[in-house]
């Protein structure tokens, strides 16, 4: 009786934690804050190489993703498309926490992406950026100033409006 309640407690937190993959479940902060980047120590998710991630000129979107939230990998493709437009103007990233870091290669090598996948080992970046459920998407400016989050599924469409309201970049 002690393991199913376990099991149903730890799927109900999954649930809750993945978001519900639709706009409405969907949530943008539109206030600034005055917190920056955390220092965090991300590696490439494929070469394991320790990337310098919040160094340019350009804003930052940081996609928080896992492997086992189906709506993170559903706006995959979507970020990847965006990325590939808008690459002279905004850095687009993905960040995974993913226990198992093998899940996650696959769930990213299955997605095809070609914007930078970068792993958190420490979940630093959920933690200190106060991020409650997945996926979710932090807006930072090219100074590294927080500007927003969104927590839910973001369509292209979505993620274009996004961008266009908080940088002014329209594609």
């Amino acid at each position: 009786v002690l393991l199913v309640s376990i099991l149903l407690s730890l799927g109900v937190l999954s649930l809750a934690a993945c978001g519900g993959g639709s706009k409405s479940n969907g949530s943008s902060n539109n206030g600034a804050s005055d917190k920056g980047l955390p220092d965090a120590e991300l590696t490439d998710l494929r070469t394991e190489e320790l990337v310098d991630w919040n160094q340019g000129s350009k804003p930052l979107v940081i996609n928080m993703w896992a492997s086992w939230c189906a709506p993170c990998r559903k706006e995959m493709p979507a970020f990847d498309k965006v990325a590939q437009d808008l690459q002279d103007q905004v850095k687009i990233i993905g960040v995974t926490d993913d226990l198992n870091r093998d899940s996650a290669l696959k769930a990213a090598d299955k997605s095809k992406v070609t914007y930078p996948l970068l792993y958190d080992e420490e979940a630093i970046l959920l933690t200190e950026l106060d991020i409650s459920g997945l996926p979710a998407t932090v807006f930072v400016d090219e100074k590294g100033k927080i500007i927003g989050k969104h927590l839910g599924e973001l369509t292209e469409s979505e993620l274009r409006q996004e961008i266009e309201k908080r940088y002014g970049i329209s594609s």
